[in-house]
């Protein structure tokens, strides 16, 4: 059974040869890389949200040198034993983006033999068809995070990475006991880029915590900290270009952490673990 859901009227999605269909006969094509798009237009706050292709492919360039390959395996390792002996998982991955982190996790529960239904949401399309032409084996969907087309409590985990959280609606789809997973970035994370591009270096970072209260348990943390040199100047671009620094940097110290040729980044993500109740 599936456990999508129709964005139109909420019944079953079923998929057939390259459609997905509900009972009330409303159809979505799947696109030729193989996802469905199920964002309806009505829910668009712009022509082409999410993360735009420029974004993407940086991310892509960037994440597949293994720079952050230890947050994967760290959070492999929590699910792997989470799960168990349990077999049957369903596993949404919401704001997948372009897939890396999806796929690393499906290799992981594969090569351990663990049965599991793995999803990867996005709202960005470009994202998506990245993810659906790279890694064939997981069910990639455009969707808006906040108005899942997933049934109610239908999943054992959400994973939502370095993304924006919506703790009501993933307790909707989760089931009782199911557990949502966070990951977002430490006080240190990235400070040598800060301490380039700003001239007053500020140590703000956020806690899941304070906003995923009502209807779960707090089950715990695992901080991931390490350090790692990048390789060159275009690998510095591309992690500056995947990160919200992009978007709000003073133009002269852009400038000059482009010029630079090395650097030693910190690496500080939390991985916080809530339980459905």
């Amino acid at each position: 059974m599936s456990i999508l859901r129709c964005p139109v009227c909420q019944e079953e999605l079923n998929k057939t040869n390259k459609s997905y269909r509900c009972k009330k006969n409303h159809t979505f094509d799947m696109g030729k890389q193989g996802y469905v798009n199920l964002h309806m237009s009505n829910e668009k706050k712009s022509k082409n949200p999410g993360d735009d292709r420029e974004m993407i492919v940086s991310r892509k360039n960037f994440l597949e040198k293994g720079y952050y390959k230890k947050i994967s395996e760290t959070l492999n390792e929590i699910i792997k034993k989470e799960i168990g002996d349990k077999s049957g998982i369903n596993i949404l991955d919401i704001g997948c983006g372009e897939g890396y982190y999806t796929n690393l996790l499906r290799d992981n529960l594969n090569d351990k033999n663990i049965d599991s239904h793995i999803i990867g949401i996005d709202i960005s399309k470009d994202g998506i068809i990245h993810a659906a032409r790279t890694y064939k084996e997981i069910e990639w969907v455009v969707a808006s995070g906040s108005n899942l087309p997933i049934a109610n409590e239908s999943l054992d985990y959400v994973i939502c990475m370095f993304s924006y959280i919506d703790p009501i609606e993933y307790k909707r789809v989760l089931k009782k006991g199911g557990k949502l997973i966070t990951v977002s970035t430490g006080e240190y994370h990235l400070v040598e880029i800060k301490e380039v591009v700003y001239d007053k270096l500020k140590m703000d970072y956020y806690r899941p915590t304070q906003d995923i209260l009502d209807g779960y348990n707090y089950k715990g943390l695992v901080n991931v900290r390490y350090k790692v040199d990048l390789e060159g100047g275009k690998d510095i671009k591309n992690l500056f270009d995947m990160t919200p620094y992009r978007w709000k940097s003073p133009k002269d110290g852009v400038e000059r952490l482009l010029r630079l040729s090395q650097l030693k980044i910190t690496v500080d993500v939390n991985i916080d673990i809530f339980e459905k109740n």
